[in-house]
């Protein structure tokens, strides 16, 4: 299906400030004629309606120089919402994205390199849409409580990468560290979140046993497995044999997949076989 383009409300540096600008849907803008839902009664092994529905991604993207021993083997477009994009593209899923991006560095090439440049939060977003699933991805810090906040009024379902939330860089020296999620004013919007998705790495940050009480929890082991948590239950979904070479881009490549599978209707330990599958 053909990417359109459709005015939305974009992204601006000042909260709820509303600044009209265009951003790429792919395969079309969604039809709101039915609703997913994940009931507190309702078990994620159970099947879901097929949607086709829009879904609303807000997170980055980024020109990325992959080198290897000294050598440059790649120049390419990277970013959380660049992999997610390629996953949603291919199955044909309608999708919306709101990222902050910089000029053209082969366009402007007179920028120069912007290494160690941070990028700074986004704020809430204005849209004159509603979205039946949400994606709150990113590299660390970028997105606000209230611009969270702001996505679970627009969507139905929420999913939400713990690394754009837990992730601190240092405004000096670039450094990264993971900060407790109940240490940075964002767990009391967990009841409100049905997904959160985490590595191995950054699981003990999250505080599973208590996550898994208010929403789904699926934490990501490389390339060995996935686990799925939810409440009492916990479901381990095996891998696809691969030797993983560069794990750049995979958990958000599982994260497209895993909506990919449930926009089509599956139940989620289904849905994340497929993620596995995407983030190979």
């Amino acid at each position: 299906m053909e990417s359109q383009i459709h005015p939305i409300l974009k992204v601006t540096g000042e909260i709820n400030r509303l600044e009209t600008g265009d951003v790429r849907t792919y395969g079309g803008r969604g039809r709101h004629s039915r609703k997913f839902e994940l009931s507190e009664d309702q078990e994620p092994h159970q099947q879901q309606p097929p949607l086709s529905h829009c879904v609303l991604i807000i997170g980055n993207y980024c020109h990325d120089v992959l080198i290897k021993d000294d050598v440059v083997i790649a120049e390419s477009l990277y970013g959380c919402a660049s992999f997610i994009s390629i996953v949603l593209d291919g199955l044909s899923i309608p999708s919306a994205y709101a990222s902050k991006i910089g000029a053209h560095r082969i366009a402007a090439p007179e920028l120069g390199p912007q290494v160690g440049t941070l990028l700074q939060p986004y704020s809430p977003v204005g849209s004159p849409w509603q979205f039946d699933f949400g994606l709150a991805v990113g590299v660390g810090g970028e997105i606000l409580s209230e611009t969270l906040d702001r996505m679970l009024n627009l969507c139905t379902v929420m999913f939400v990468d713990i690394q754009s939330l837990i992730w601190v860089f240092d405004f000096v020296d670039g450094t990264v560290k993971m900060i407790r999620l109940k240490e940075i004013g964002f767990f009391h919007l967990l009841p409100r979140i049905r997904f959160l998705n985490a590595s191995a790495e950054e699981a003990p940050f999250v505080d599973v046993v208590e996550a898994r009480k208010l929403c789904c929890v699926l934490v990501t082991n490389g390339q060995d497995d996935c686990t799925v948590h939810w409440k009492d239950e916990e479901y381990q979904i095996a891998p696809f044999l691969a030797v993983q070479i560069d794990p750049t881009g995979a958990g958000d490549s599982f994260l497209g997949g895993l909506v990919a599978g449930l926009v089509q209707g599956l139940a989620v330990p289904d849905a994340a076989v497929l993620g596995n599958f995407c983030d190979l």
